[in-house]
């Protein structure tokens, strides 16, 4: 391997030479190079070179060359001499990157990735070896249409040779006939052929225009005409000729020559493309943007072929007609769109939609319908539109009117679902309906959707409302919310069951909040419901850390401060169970701490509460941590003093967690890190007592280390470095080296 690796550093001489000969790089700099080009080597040698050393060659040798190269230009300004010769090391660079990408695609051919910066660094340099490398990727990647449009346009835009481009296409279309980007590309090659044909006779003079349609408006081209003298004419003779070939028969058939052929070519890869991808909608709907985007002869004619095979082959899919609905406006989802949509291409766009729901009714039709309803209200509320309806000689069309009429009709049809339905309510909540809002909801969850989570959680938080405007509910109020919500936690599959109260455990707790700065009478009603609901073995299964026997004991509490308390403690303490509780528990303790922190009474009853249920059932490991929370929040409310007096109180205790002991190491390792020994002394004392229970934490004696080589000495570093490896005797070769 050495022997090898030497030999090539030794063919690099020539080139070295001339980039010290050049004054391109001192000697310094050059053995540097060597250096790394060494290391560099002696990677693609071993028995498994990976990708990445490979690509770190390349990336290297790239990043070289470019500097050589700004040097140059550099030394050309100064000097002035701009007829340099090039010599060895102008193409030495670029010839080692491209042998290092050969040896890399030959040892990973499956890479495709690779394969295309191979291809792309080949065109951007101009290399001959552009057409063997294409050659090999063709070979092994035969079924990836990405590399036959890359080959076919390769051969058409720089090689300018159609003959071959057309030629891979064919092989391509052969390799892979259900491509719909290759069917899509082989059409626009021969259409921009055409093009440039029809650009060459222009240009000659024996034709006029092009087959790209003009995207001059209709404005453009009358102020054009209006002010034809504010244009100098450069050759009137020309100018007459051409007026004059107009109206000749012959020079009219030659004109609509290279239209005709256009819409003959469009026709044939058509059809071709129909027979290998007879269920591809989206390629038919490609074809018809292509057919508007270029000016061909008898274009409207084979548009309506086009559009009659889609409603043969597709007009029992919704997608369809919501696309056909669509193209009778303007595009709602482009930003840049500032045409005014009008009322007539509203109606069209509607009556697509009626006709389709004739055809095909079905949930996911009316959901298309619905969104374009909604697209067309956004795009009216953005200011597009000057008045809020749209108004046709008939009569006054309202989206938003239309809308509702839409949800009211899937119901109708037996096609609404859950989905429908929220998105139902929601845009009557948008509009301020609530009763109706709440009505339908209740209709829903006591009918056809009497077990759909998202709707009952829909329906407790429109309840909350109510229930928050009117200051004195009584019992039965509530009763009317919670035996509704009971029966169907009972029916409910246990994962959903646990889904729904996870979504709505935070209401009931905002919602005991407002009893409880209003009426305690009603605070207690509600933690009797709440107590119901809990209290017989509801979601005993699948939320054990929520219903457990000393949370229901809580429940049973009359002080419903107490009761809040301790609902926040124990409801939180494990929520590495399910992590995506873990913004809602924040939630809560936002909620409690901001509340607590301005009566002193209260958030002391919080404290000992969390003291207490922390001794009985320990602290978290890993993940949330409420002593960690509280502590927190004493340090930016009190300082230092009593949040270090408090966390005092919470490692007194048997077990309080491996997250409340690196919060604390946290907190007085950044009073350390300012130079005060006092909090140093206590980072020592917090890991020596974490590390008598957890001894065998690889990641904690990490730090412990860390922390003496940032802040202490080489000799307590060393100690612990020891203890350590003592402690740690199938662990050894995670911790870091005592050479750091």
């Amino acid at each position: 391997m050495a022997d090898v690796v030497q030999f090539k550093l030794e063919r690099m001489l020539p080139e070295l030479d001339d980039l010290e000969k050049r004054g391109l790089f001192s000697r310094q700099e050059i053995a540097e190079i060597v250096k790394q080009r060494r290391k560099f080597e002696y990677r693609l040698k071993r028995p498994s070179p990976l990708k990445q050393d490979f690509v770190a060659y390349i990336d290297y040798e790239k990043s070289l060359d470019s500097l050589r190269l700004l040097r140059k230009k550099a030394q050309t300004k100064t000097t002035g001499d701009r007829k340099l010769k090039k010599s060895v090391s102008d193409y030495a660079g670029v010839s080692r990157i491209i042998e290092i990408y050969r040896l890399a695609t030959t040892r990973f051919k499956g890479d495709i990735e690779l394969w295309f910066q191979y291809l792309e660094f080949c065109r951007e340099r101009r290399n001959g070896r552009m057409k063997k490398a294409l050659a090999q990727v063709i070979r092994f990647h035969p079924k990836v249409p990405g590399v036959w449009i890359y080959a076919a346009a390769w051969e058409f835009d720089n090689n300018l040779n159609a003959a071959a481009a057309r030629a891979l296409m064919h092989s391509g279309l052969r390799a892979c006939p259900t491509s719909e980007d290759l069917w899509v590309e082989y059409l626009r090659m021969e259409l921009t052929y055409l093009n440039k044909l029809k650009a060459r006779k222009v240009v000659l003079g024996e034709d006029e225009g092009t087959l790209v349609r003009s995207g001059k408006s209709a404005k453009e081209e009358q102020w054009r005409d209006e002010n034809k003298e504010l244009f100098i004419v450069l050759d009137d003779k020309r100018e007459e000729d051409k007026l004059s070939n107009l109206h000749d028969g012959d020079s009219k058939e030659k004109l609509d020559l290279f239209r005709e052929q256009g819409l003959s070519v469009l026709q044939t890869v058509y059809g071709g493309s129909i027979k290998a991808l007879p269920s591809s909608f989206s390629l038919r709907t490609k074809f018809l943007d292509i057919l508007e985007a270029t000016d061909l002869g008898h274009s409207e004619d084979m548009r309506n072929e086009i559009l009659d095979d889609m409603k043969r082959d597709f007009s029992k899919e919704p997608k369809y007609w919501d696309w056909l609905a669509r193209q009778e406006v303007i595009d709602l989802n482009n930003p840049e769109t500032t045409e005014a949509m009008t009322a007539d291409q509203l109606s069209r766009a509607i009556q697509v939609y009626e006709e389709g729901l004739k055809i095909v009714p079905s949930a996911s039709l009316f959901d298309c319908y619905a969104k374009f309803l909604m697209d067309v209200i956004h795009f009216k509320n953005k200011g597009s539109q000057s008045s809020e309806l749209f108004s046709t000689a008939s009569h006054v069309m309202d989206p938003i009117s239309h809308l509702l009429v839409v949800y009211e009709k899937a119901e109708t049809m037996g096609c609404i679902t859950e989905d429908l339905a929220c998105q139902h309510i929601s845009f009557l909540l948008q509009l301020g309906k609530v009763d109706e809002a709440k009505t339908l909801v209740e209709k829903l969850c006591s009918g056809k959707f009497s077990e759909a989570v998202q709707l009952w959680a829909l329906r407790f938080s429109i309840e909350m409302r109510f229930i928050q405007k009117n200051c004195t509910p009584n019992k039965a109020a509530l009763s009317s919310i919670f035996e509704p919500l009971r029966s169907v936690l009972l029916k409910l599959p246990i994962l959903e069951a646990e889904t729904i109260w996870l979504m709505l455990h935070i209401s009931i707790f905002l919602l005991l909040l407002h009893f409880w700065r209003t009426s305690v009478d009603e605070a207690e009603s509600l933690l009797d419901i709440i107590e119901y609901l809990i209290g017989k073995h509801l979601l005993s299964a699948s939320c054990d850390y929520i219903c457990n026997a000393s949370l229901r004991s809580v429940y049973m509490l009359a002080d419903p401060i107490e009761f809040s308390a301790c609902y926040i403690v124990k409801h939180v303490r494990d929520v590495q169970v399910n992590d995506g509780c873990m913004r809602h528990h924040s939630f809560i303790i936002g909620c409690a701490l901001k509340y607590f922190s301005t009566h002193k009474k209260f958030f002391d009853k919080l404290v000992e509460t969390s003291i207490t249920l922390l001794a009985k059932d320990g602290g978290s490991d890993d993940g949330f941590s409420l002593s960690t929370t509280i502590v927190n929040f004493v340090l930016q409310r009190d300082g230092l003093g009593s949040a270090r007096e408090l966390y005092k109180r919470f490692l007194a205790l048997p077990h309080p967690g491996l997250s409340l002991y690196r919060n604390c190491i946290e907190l007085e390792l950044n009073l350390a890190s300012s130079g005060d020994k006092i909090c140093l002394g206590n980072v020592r004392k917090l890991f020596e007592t974490a590390l008598t229970t957890y001894d065998q934490d690889v990641r904690l004696w990490q730090d412990y280390y860390n922390m003496e080589i940032k802040m202490g000495t080489s000799e307590t570093a060393a100690a612990v470095h020891w203890r350590a490896r003592k402690t740690l005797k199938k662990s050894i070769s995670l911790l870091p080296s005592l050479d750091m």
